[in-house]
């Protein structure tokens, strides 16, 4: 069964982009099934969501807590002002089989893109009416499938200097922090707005920076997809080779020029490679 339906002539994963899906009417995306899941994974996590597009997204969780347990805040999701988040789903038995079937849909169009991908999972994300998610960014690529409800998804260019700094990007991947990771309003004017019903959908670039409003009406239910590509883990590895070069007091050149540069390197490693085992199956075969 198809669950995902591109709406673009071809798939970009450098660019942000609208999408539509069936999974809003499939038998595990339901409320009742959800709740079900909740209760039975020890990696669930539920925090208030009367936030501010300005909280550290990173404090969230010791700072804002509901005092509800978890099963008092699923029996009154509508009015607990509560925000729920059931991590790694694909570890789940019952969920894995549909995970995986989701995640065959997404690799049609990566891997045209990409050799590997690693760190595949699957994030459900349960948010009471006029719940808030602030301003942050994941250590990972997302395909974002809203499931219930209403919300407006604001995101960002990763590659905006404007919106995220090297200097940010830096310590984002060396630290592992968002500390540096900031809303301001004038970021707020680059922003992509996406008005999100049943069906809909958005893919979020590595590391894309996102912040998500709740509708008022009723209570919201979302499915991430996530998952790290090796050119993803390149980039990350420059970034915290270049944190420590800040550190000692030498300044990084511009990340595109690197990544570039990495890439020739590895071209010509390549080369230089296929020529030692041309010349050694030549010597061989002559011998």
């Amino acid at each position: 069964m198809a669950y995902l339906e591109r709406q673009l002539d071809e798939f970009n994963p450098d660019l942000q982009h609208q999408f539509r899906h069936t999974l809003h009417n499939h038998p595990l995306m339901q409320f009742d099934e959800l709740t079900k899941l909740a209760l039975r994974n020890p990696q669930v996590r539920f925090h208030s969501a009367k936030l501010e597009r300005t909280h550290r997204f990173d404090k969230v969780r010791e700072e804002h807590i509901t005092g509800l347990t978890l099963q008092e805040t699923l029996d009154n999701i509508e009015v607990s002002g509560s925000f729920v988040y059931i991590k790694e789903i694909q570890k789940d038995p019952i969920y894995a089989p549909l995970v995986q079937e989701i995640y065959k849909e997404i690799q049609k169009d990566t891997s045209k893109f990409h050799k590997s991908i690693s760190r595949v999972q699957a994030w459900i994300f349960i948010t009471s009416p006029g719940g808030v998610t602030p301003y942050h960014r994941d250590f990972e690529t997302n395909h974002y499938f809203h499931i219930k409800g209403k919300k407006t998804l604001f995101l960002w260019d990763p590659k905006d200097k404007d919106v995220v700094s090297q200097e940010e990007n830096e310590y984002f991947h060396g630290v592992h922090s968002l500390a540096k990771t900031l809303y301001t309003e004038e970021k707020f004017k680059k922003a992509s707005r996406y008005d999100l019903g049943p069906s809909m959908g958005v893919f979020f670039p590595y590391t894309a920076p996102h912040m998500v409003e709740n509708g008022t009406d009723e209570f919201s239910i979302s499915l991430s997809i996530t998952y790290t590509t090796a050119e993803d883990i390149q980039v990350r590895r420059i970034h915290k080779i270049n944190q420590l070069l800040r550190k000692i007091g030498i300044k990084p050149t511009d990340i595109e020029k690197q990544i570039k540069l990495v890439y020739r390197l590895k071209l010509g490693a390549h080369w230089v490679l296929r020529t030692i085992v041309f010349f050694a199956l030549s010597d061989w075969m002559g011998s």
